[in-house]
């Protein structure tokens, strides 16, 4: 049963994140906290998946990423204009 939960997590969660991942920088800069949120939700899902089979490898690795994504996001926003002005 746990197998079918995961792999119906994995069916949600890798798109979704995928889908926002190949948009990542445009989502960061411009403060598209929907769209964020549906990659940290996907990433969430997929992290439960794995967590679900027991497998500590993509746990790591996915888990990580949506720490680093959370910081990277806080940290980003959009450009000021001093920025946009300079060459």
């Amino acid at each position: 049963m746990s197998h079918v939960v995961s792999n119906l997590l994995h069916l949600a969660g890798y798109p979704v994140s995928l889908v926002v991942i190949a948009r990542w920088v445009p989502v960061v800069r411009e403060r598209r906290w929907r769209w964020f949120a549906a990659h940290q939700v996907g990433v969430a899902a997929v992290v439960v998946g794995w967590l679900l089979r027991g497998r500590a490898g993509p746990v790591a690795v996915n888990g990580g990423w949506l720490v680093v994504a959370a910081v990277w996001y806080a940290l980003g926003g959009r450009a000021t204009g001093s920025r946009l002005t300079r060459a």
